[in-house]
């Protein structure tokens, strides 16, 4: 039967030698077939002289074809080579003159590369029936494509099986004859941890023994020609890629910081990176000559094959963006460090549904893709101008199917109190789909659902961290009244979180996939959301001081965090291992960034300072900077790059937040405004245009909006003077203004947050330049202390000083007094001076008689 199929290959590019090759057309690359071919004809040699096969004893060879006796010493094993394996453009298994045996009443394997959760294989199934196996990325079970054909004993087959990306292409030949095509996703390849066997199978090559002859094999692949065309829209030749705005370059280009807690956060950052660098690319891809690496398709697992990398390309991507990488230190250099970053998130995103459909993702379908999408997406965009153009668009579409496609919210309890999820909180995995859909709406602010992922990112981050009372709170968090929100909740009301069955201090840390969202909005020049920070100083207090006695809890008792120490005491257990000094350390660096932490034991600073120095000790055991010795200490399997991916984002947040006093806004993200004075004074826009700012009256009203319209054109046309000074006169309108109505203070609250948080502006004491001799006159202070009463005085030319009355100002740092001056002088210039401790201000007013 061998003539029928002729053991032709498939035609494409190579990876290397042996090859056949067919002409190129005119404008095309040379596509090149890397084959080897056994013909079993006394051995198992390849025909072409690379890759020869062992025969095991129970093996015998006669008129041209291997027999096998259905025994384990039964098998022809060939070696391994991933060049030969499905997964790139193309790929192609022939066997010909496949004579089976009687029915074993088992699994039969034909010819198999498959390792544990891993690979292909050809079976006779125990009702005879002729079937192709394939593991495939992102699902559990081994897929099975049947064939139809029930093979007889003694009739000869041939069988053909060639795979492009998303189909397969089945041809039976024999007593029965058999073409179809069925779909197959992304093929999850043999890593190399077994041979090739032919005449056996299983996992381990110890079971399906073939009772039979075969009378050759041969294997195909072609690499693809083109790594990223399934990215561009259409199969465009050349990409169209959604507008991204990358993150903002002053924001990077900024000095690091150089205090102690920033100090050993780089520390951490860069011994983890230099493990990355070192070891675990040397292990995992130094073999990858191409551009495009194969992900998915390396492990059964897709949370592995994905999941780690893309933890180790954020690390690096973080350390070059921030100006932290040190090439001395890991000894690759920037350029190879940034190159590395582009091959593995491109090809990750190339391997997403959204390029690929057989690939891995969305959300909705595959628990965590959407966190995957994060660290590869956050890591290209920070290094968006070394992609190219199909890489970027690979990233943007991946990017853009996991926001379309996010799950609602989810819940450990319902809005009545009962639990719906028993030992599973959902805060985990609302909080890292909302790192997603933030980084969607930030990368894309002008895209067409960039509104709906911004709003998705906010709900989804305060269901994460939401208390059984957010549940019935009218609170309103960025636009969002919680009771309307929520419909359940995932956080206890200590602020513990109950996962695994444990309540459990590591997912008690699972806020730091909503602070991604901050950091994110932070690095566009933003204000981070509220929402992203919300409870989190609940969780945070829990850490530090919530008491858990022992019984019932696990001896010794006591605190989470032990005092004085590096220690964690976990009161219910830890089923992941024993060592997570950075896990707690990054909590730290966050409550210490964000003001949180007041009023503690011990200041989150002090925190972070035992727990990342405990975190570089474990590190500073091994010359490669990684942190684990053993599955005692962590038994995460991506431990390393996990801790990798911490450090890095721990070292971030101190980039951002040290030596800073940062404040959240409450805007409701109505608009894709990204300017942080003008995304405040939406609050106050919202407010003027609301019912109860119907009663103020309509000279304020009109006052104010003209007030608001002045600050946007001067901030639109850059003259920032004009825009301080506008702001400083909105602050005084309504201190000035009737305060009996709430509405007046909500405008305060808002445009003094502009003013704080959007503006560097110093105390000002403002007056009439000119006045008479006991005029009655208007005094103001604007970017004053809050809350605070200042004295005000007038000076004269001979030094004399007279107390006029006080200003008091409100939360905003502003405020308005009416007072007279002095009879005399009669003429000149006086001095008006406020002040409150060491806070001052002063102003000059020329006064003149008026008869």
């Amino acid at each position: 039967m061998a003539a029928t199929l002729g053991l032709s290959p498939v035609l494409g590019l190579a990876h290397g030698s042996p090859a056949e090759a067919r002409e190129a057309e005119v404008g095309e690359p040379e596509v090149r077939t890397t084959t080897s071919t056994w013909d079993f004809e006394g051995d198992a040699r390849d025909s072409v002289g690379e890759r020869h096969g062992e025969s095991l004893p129970g093996v015998r060879y006669s008129d041209g074809s291997a027999h096998f006796s259905g025994r384990d010493d039964s098998e022809i094993r060939l070696p391994f080579d991933r060049h030969l394996e499905p997964g790139d453009g193309g790929w192609r298994l022939e066997v010909s003159d496949v004579v089976p045996g009687p029915r074993t009443g088992a699994h039969q394997a034909i010819v198999t590369s498959r390792a544990v959760n891993q690979g292909w294989a050809l079976y006779i199934m125990p009702s005879g029936e002729l079937r192709f196996w394939s593991r495939v990325a992102g699902q559990s079970a081994w897929e099975q494509l049947s064939t139809g054909v029930t093979v007889r004993q003694g009739a000869s087959y041939d069988v053909g099986i060639t795979w492009a990306p998303g189909a397969v292409d089945i041809q039976v030949r024999g007593d029965v004859s058999r073409d179809l095509t069925l779909d197959l996703a992304m093929p999850v390849i043999n890593d190399g941890s077994g041979p090739v066997r032919v005449g056996n199978g299983g996992d381990r090559g110890s079971e399906f023994f073939y009772n039979g002859s075969i009378g050759a094999v041969s294997l195909s692949a072609t690499p693809r020609t083109d790594p990223w065309s399934h990215c561009a829209p259409d199969g465009a030749s050349e990409a169209t890629v959604p507008v991204v705005t990358p993150p903002d370059p002053a924001v990077l280009d900024r000095p690091g910081p150089t205090d102690e807690i920033s100090r050993l956060s780089l520390e951490a950052a860069h011994n983890a990176n230099r493990y990355v660098s070192t070891t675990y690319w040397d292990e995992r891809f130094a073999d990858e000559p191409g551009e495009r690496i194969n992900l998915a398709q390396r492990l059964g697992n897709t949370e592995y094959a994905m999941r780690g990398p893309a933890m180790a390309a954020v690390s690096t991507a973080i350390l070059v963006a921030t100006g932290a990488y040190d090439p001395a230190d890991t000894g690759v250099s920037e350029a190879e460090a940034r190159d590395r970053v582009v091959r593995l998130v491109s090809s990750a995103a190339a391997e997403h549904r959204a390029n690929d459909p057989g690939g891995w993702g969305p959300e909705a379908r595959l628990w965590q893709s959407s966190l995957w999408a994060y660290y590869n997406g956050f890591a290209a965009w920070l290094l968006w101008d070394d992609l190219s153009q199909e890489q970027q668009a690979c990233v943007v579409n991946m990017v853009v199917l996991e926001a379309d496609d996010m799950p609602d919210p989810a819940y450990y309890r319902d809005a009545d109190g009962v639990i719906i999820r028993p030992g599973n909180t959902q805060a985990e995995e609302n909080a890292w789909r909302s790192s997603l859909s933030g980084l969607a709406g930030l990368m894309m602010p002008d895209a067409g659902n960039s509104a709906r992922w911004r709003g998705d990112a906010l709900d989804l981050a305060l269901a994460a961290w939401a208390t059984p009372e957010d549940v019935t709170s009218s609170e309103v968090v960025n636009g969002r009244r919680l009771d309307d929100l929520l419909d359940g909740s995932n956080v206890w009301s200590d602020g513990t979180v109950e996962n695994h069955d444990l309540m459990h201090p590591i997912y008690m840390l699972a806020f730091d996939q909503n602070v991604n969202n901050a950091l994110a909005q932070q690095l566009t020049g933003q204000l981070p959301a509220a929402a992203y920070l919300r409870n989190v100083d609940l969780t945070y207090s829990a850490l530090v001081d919530l008491e858990f006695p022992s019984p019932p809890w696990l001896p010794p008792g006591g605190t989470i965090y032990v005092p004085g120490e590096p220690t964690i005491h976990y009161p219910d257990g830890n089923d992941w291992g024993t060592t997570f000094p950075l896990y707690f350390a990054q909590a730290d660096v966050i409550a210490d960034g964000y003001g949180i932490g007041d009023g503690l034991s011990a200041p989150p600073g002090e925190w972070a300072g035992l727990h990342l120095q405990a975190a570089v000790d474990l590190q500073n055991r091994f010359a490669d900077g990684h942190t684990y010795l053993d599955t005692t200490e962590s038994n995460y399997r991506l431990r390393e790059e996990r801790t990798a991916q911490i450090a890095a984002h721990t070292y971030l947040t101190r980039f951002m937040n040290a030596g800073t006093s940062q404040c959240l806004t409450n805007r409701p993200f109505t608009t894709p405004t990204t300017d942080p004075l003008l995304g405040e004074l939406e609050i106050a826009e919202e407010i003027i245009g609301s019912d109860p700012a119907a009663e103020l009256p309509a000279e304020l009203t009109a006052e104010v909006r003209e007030g608001l319209d002045r600050i946007a054109e001067a901030r639109q046309r850059g003259r920032d003077r004009v825009v301080a000074a506008a702001v400083r006169d909105l602050q005084l309108l309504l201190a000035g203004a009737d305060d009996g109505a709430s509405v007046i203070g909500e405008l305060r609250e808002a445009v003094g947050s502009a003013a704080t948080c959007a503006l560097d502006l110093p105390i000002r004491l403002e007056a009439p330049d000119r006045s008479r001799p006991g005029a009655q006159i208007v005094a103001g202070l604007t970017g004053a202390l809050a809350d605070t009463e200042y004295v005000l005085v007038v000076e004269d030319h001979r030094g004399r000083i007279t107390e006029l009355g006080r200003i008091q100002t409100a939360a905003d740092g502003a405020g308005v007094a009416t007072v007279r001056l002095p009879e005399r002088p009669r003429a000149g210039a006086v001095t008006l001076r406020a002040g409150a401790g060491g806070s001052a201000a002063e102003t000059r007013i020329r006064l003149r008689h008026i008869g």
